[in-house]
């Protein structure tokens, strides 16, 4: 049977490039996402919100396919702050970005415990230093990442769990968020994001891919429970300068 990888948010700008990289790796690739998928072996339309069929699901897959990997990389970002943020917006935020891949893993851990298996999950720089009106999204991706050192304890010695938290990235959603402003302001909020790296330049949707087929691989064998940043050395920039 063909190994096969679960990528979640497959329609987007990483979760995309994470299915392409894995079909290269020789993986069959199962994608999922609420809107229509590009790049998918098999590809599966759901609501991540809705976590009883999400549950339904892991536990289908984990009885029909050899399930070797599972990359989480479907988030929500609810643009509110402190004390403005909806329940709702909440809600949806923890269960997209949090409790998704829980419920995923309940499914198919022993298909992936079989197969000495990896997961990961696409976390964010803003686990750490966040920006105003990000409340939802900064706490979630802070949530997930505490996940990922619990689940490396409760999941091992067979099942690896690792994440990958990028900083700015080419994506569609990040220019349209910039669109805001208009062509020539985002223009300037893109450079300003390029100056503050110390590769001064944002990354590539391949990039994040590349990072994440590492750690499913053979190569981070003894690699679990850690966050591997890809940022272009943003983070390490105090500031103040």
């Amino acid at each position: 049977m063909t190994k096969a990888i679960i990528v979640t948010g497959a329609a987007g700008g990483i979760g995309s490039a994470v299915c392409a990289r894995a079909q290269k790796d020789g993986y069959s690739v199962i994608g999922i996402d609420w809107q229509p998928i590009p790049a998918a072996d098999t590809a599966i339309q759901i609501d991540l919100r809705d976590t009883e069929s999400v549950l339904e699901l892991s536990r289908e897959l984990g009885h029909s396919h050899d399930v070797n990997a599972v990359v989480h990389c479907a988030a929500t970002q609810p643009i509110a702050g402190a004390g403005d943020t909806a329940v709702e917006h909440w809600d949806e935020a923890l269960r997209v970005n949090v409790i998704a891949v829980d419920v995923l893993v309940a499914g198919t851990r022993n298909s992936l415990a079989a197969n000495d298996g990896s997961i990961v999950v696409v976390s964010s720089v803003h686990s750490r230093a966040t920006s105003g009106g990000l409340t939802a999204y900064a706490t979630t991706k802070a949530a997930v990442e505490g996940w990922v050192r619990s689940a490396a304890l409760d999941l091992g010695p067979q099942i690896r769990v690792n994440a990958v938290a990028p900083g700015a990235i080419d994506t569609t959603k990040l220019r349209e968020g910039f669109a805001r402003w208009g062509t020539e302001a985002a223009d300037q909020r893109m450079e300003v994001l390029c100056q503050r790296t110390a590769l001064r330049r944002i990354g590539t949707p391949d990039e994040v891919a590349a990072a994440a087929s590492f750690l499913i691989g053979r190569d981070a064998r003894f690699i679990t429970g850690a966050v591997l940043v890809v940022d272009g050395g943003a983070s390490v920039r105090l500031g103040s300068e």
